[in-house]
């Protein structure tokens, strides 16, 4: 009830630019100082500034990873959000296909009209609006790179992409020389939010021939995990990486907040 009633308070403050009942879910756009938001029944999952493609939030930086896979020929986005993840790789990667899968059709309406997807940079992202447990079995290898951003509203880790089974068909669709990378959030005061975190890492390690762990924030408070995995074995510490990711023009307050939980290496 608090943090609902937060949240209707927040909302109050802003502008509010969208308020609709979608598919699955109520789609809420506001904006407040020079940031648009998006709202899925209440939780926040995505934001744009109104004046530049950088992503809002640091775990998003993160799709430079896919330096690794130069060259990048299709990339896969799981959770659509603000559409921010795709839009950075179509940027990074103008002759990458790009397909979106996310359950909430009419995200791609709000993508196109407030989040500026019809821009003809965002020409070749191709939105599925279903489900991912029922995308993911219909969709052809091999994409070069893949970012799971799958939540479910305030859970993080949806229940039926979670574990083996999901983890393993990300293994399928990943090429050969490929990177994927999964988003999670550390919540230490939710024992459920722990537990699922260190489920999907301990489903993740065995699926690739190397792997990271990346903290994005203190290893004691809430943050961001960002899980990378690659089918062939690479010599990547995270230092290599970190100077990969900021060469290619992420911030260096997000490669300073950052810190590996697990070395990498054959699992």
């Amino acid at each position: 009830m608090e943090g609902g009633l937060l949240w209707a308070l927040r909302i109050q403050a802003m502008t509010t630019l969208l308020e609709c009942v979608g598919v699955h879910c109520r789609i809420t756009v506001t904006e407040e100082g020079g940031v648009r938001y998006l709202y899925l029944d209440g939780c926040e999952e995505g934001a744009m500034f109104v004046d530049s493609e950088d992503p809002v939030f640091n775990y998003l930086w993160f799709h430079k990873a896919a330096q690794l896979a130069r060259p990048v020929h299709r990339a896969l986005v799981l959770g659509a959000g603000a559409f921010t993840a795709a839009k950075c790789l179509a940027i990074d990667h103008v002759d990458a296909a790009i397909d979106v899968v996310d359950r909430e059709p009419e995200l791609l309406a709000a993508g196109r009209q407030f989040f500026e997807l019809a821009d003809p940079r965002y020409e070749r992202l191709r939105f599925i609006g279903e489900a991912a447990e029922v995308a993911l079995p219909r969709l052809t290898p091999s994409y070069d790179f893949i970012f799971d951003d799958l939540f479910d509203g305030f859970e993080h880790v949806p229940e039926a992409t979670r574990g083996a089974a999901h983890t393993a068909r990300l293994a399928e669709l990943l090429s050969a020389g490929g990177i994927a990378i999964k988003n999670l959030i550390w919540d230490r005061k939710n024992p459920d939010t722990v537990a699922a975190c260190i489920s999907m890492a301990d489903a993740w390690r065995p699926q690739f021939a190397w792997s990271m762990e990346v903290l994005l924030g203190h290893p004691g408070s809430g943050h961001n995990r960002i899980l990378l995995g690659a089918k062939k074995p690479r010599h990547y510490d995270w230092a290599t990486l970190a100077d990969l990711l900021l060469r290619n023009g992420v911030p260096t307050m997000v490669i300073s907040s950052a810190s590996v939980q697990r070395s990498p290496g054959k699992m």
